[in-house]
């Protein structure tokens, strides 16, 4: 005989038997009509999707946009699938932009760290020859420098020393219009490439130009690479760089 009492369509404790029939979802409940204007505008719409399937493809940056109701059934999973590839696709290039930003921030402090170290260097050497000669070998060993030259005013005591040739040179002859302001990156105009590195010193294919303090001078930056010194490179570390010129030539300017 059976148990007394109601009778259960399930005894399991999961309840994994018959169920009632979950309510419509909303998204699945018939919309009321559109007024003919947006209805023609929203056939017109769909007409050209149909004559396009491949318009998605096309444009997937409009897929990222678009909201498809979880309860529109199964022919809208692929549609899911491909606003997940977008927005996967698109966190992996800010992801890619994230990584280069912190890699030129590490890239930025080695320098900084660099340009550090080398004014403490130059504050411990009392006499001009290898005060120059510390300067030129740090541009070249730790800013990738495989030129250096140095333009200064021609009563400055550097160009008395004929073994600082050619590393500087007389301000007064500068062809062309006054370097000021901020340092310049990029390539250098031919008579001045001509007139810093002479022969037999082949000219740079891209350089630095860096304006000394209080108009003392200039430091000029060479590299053999194209793209090592370009017009959108940050100067900030490039213009320390000119601080320390400036600091190691005016100890012994002329009074």
């Amino acid at each position: 005989m059976g148990r007394s009492g109601r009778t259960r369509l399930d005894d399991r404790p999961s309840g994994a038997g018959l169920r009632r029939a979950s309510a419509p979802s909303a998204g699945l409940m018939a919309m009321p009509p559109l007024p003919p204007a947006d209805q023609e505008e929203r056939d017109r719409v769909l007409a050209y999707l149909r004559a396009h399937p491949t318009l998605l493809d096309q444009h997937p940056d409009i897929l990222a946009d678009l909201v498809i109701p979880h309860g529109a059934g199964p022919k809208a999973a692929s549609l899911i699938e491909r606003q997940v590839q977008v927005l996967r696709e698109r966190n992996l290039r800010l992801e890619g932009t994230l990584d280069e930003l912190l890699r030129h921030a590490r890239q930025n402090e080695a320098l900084l760290d660099k340009t550090h170290e080398l004014a403490l260097t130059l504050l411990r050497i009392p006499d001009l020859k290898t005060r120059l000669g510390q300067l030129v070998e740090a541009m070249v060993r730790h800013f990738h420098a495989d030129m250096v030259r140095l333009a200064m005013p021609a009563a400055h005591p550097a160009l008395q020393h004929t073994h600082l040739d050619p590393l500087c040179l007389a301000l007064e002859e500068w062809p062309g219009p006054p370097a000021t302001g901020e340092p310049r990156c990029g390539p250098l105009e031919a008579a001045l490439a001509g007139w810093m590195f002479r022969a037999p010193h082949p000219p740079p294919a891209s350089a630095a130009l860096i304006p000394l303090p209080k108009g003392t001078g200039v430091l000029l930056i060479g590299s053999q690479d194209p793209h090592r010194f370009h017009l959108h490179m940050g100067t900030a570390v490039l213009r320390r760089l000119g601080d320390l010129a400036g600091a190691a030539l005016e100890a012994d300017s002329p009074s």
